[in-house]
């Protein structure tokens, strides 16, 4: 697909699954939805072929950081998470973007709190371990809906208990699969 590599739609990768269209990853990391600064601590749901967990990597943990970031990137398809790993690895970002294989709905409290959890795939709920893995003032974006039009949706964490949501716009992502797929 290397001749479509520079169209804005999604493309397809491995498992039946899609690398976002790239203005959905520009949208992302952009200021006005996630925000990402040197320093942040992220959570990446649904790591496909790594390339979003790389455009955090760039935004939080640059070269010559003296206090670089981390990207947590976890994916529930091994075949998936095994691509990401290469793609990270072939693209000198393993030490600012760990994958993980596993069920990203139930996060990663190996390493929370987060300043950010960006997820790659639709759910019709937020599920409850990514908002307690937040940190207070942390952001987490999901699309939420169904199957064909979800709406992106930003949570802000305001304390330990208040969170202040806002609308973003309709989009189209796969299907979050797992426990809270």
């Amino acid at each position: 697909h290397r001749d479509r590599a520079y169209v804005d739609t999604p493309l397809p990768i491995l498992s039946g699954q899609t690398l976002s269209a790239i203005h959905m990853v520009m949208i992302y990391i952009s200021p006005k939805c996630t925000n990402p600064k040197i320093g942040d601590k992220v959570l990446e749901v649904g790591a496909g072929s790594g390339y979003n967990a790389a455009m955090f990597a760039e935004m939080v943990a640059p070269e010559a950081s003296s206090n670089p970031g981390h990207v947590y990137a976890s994916e529930i398809i091994p075949e998936l998470a095994e691509f990401a790993k290469t793609n990270i690895d072939k693209t000198g970002y393993s030490e600012s973007v760990t994958v993980l294989q596993s069920d990203g709905g139930l996060g990663y409290p190996e390493e929370a709190p987060y300043d950010i959890i960006s997820v790659a795939a639709a759910s019709k709920r937020v599920p409850p371990p990514l908002l307690k893995q937040l940190k207070i003032g942390g952001i987490l974006v999901l699309p939420l809906g169904r199957m064909f039009y979800q709406e992106l949706v930003l949570i802000k964490r305001e304390s330990e208990d208040e969170y202040a949501e806002k609308k973003m716009g309709g989009v189209a992502f796969v299907p979050l699969t797992g426990k809270y797929g």
